[in-house]
């Protein structure tokens, strides 16, 4: 198994200049590039997190629990997790 990140363009204080309510990360395989195999890239998604911004650390922990089955190779769960 490969190593798994996550990550969401529009998440909290990422810059961000939306004023919605929820948001999500996606939890992607690293995969090595195509031209330069030292350097990695994300690979398709795996996992969508999605939760409220005002709780976005239960968002953060889950996704990041998510990648850690992930790269044990033991996740089971959906495609879309609602925290």
């Amino acid at each position: 198994m490969g190593n798994h990140e996550y990550s969401g363009q529009c998440a909290p204080g990422n810059g961000s200049m939306w004023s919605n309510t929820t948001f999500s990360v996606g939890c992607y395989e690293m995969v090595p590039r195509k031209r330069d195999k030292s350097s990695s890239k994300r690979g398709p998604l795996k996992v969508r997190v999605r939760g409220l911004v005002s709780n976005s650390q239960a968002v953060y922990d889950k996704a990041e629990e998510i990648c850690n089955q992930l790269d044990a190779g033991t996740y089971t769960g959906p495609k879309n997790v609602k925290v």
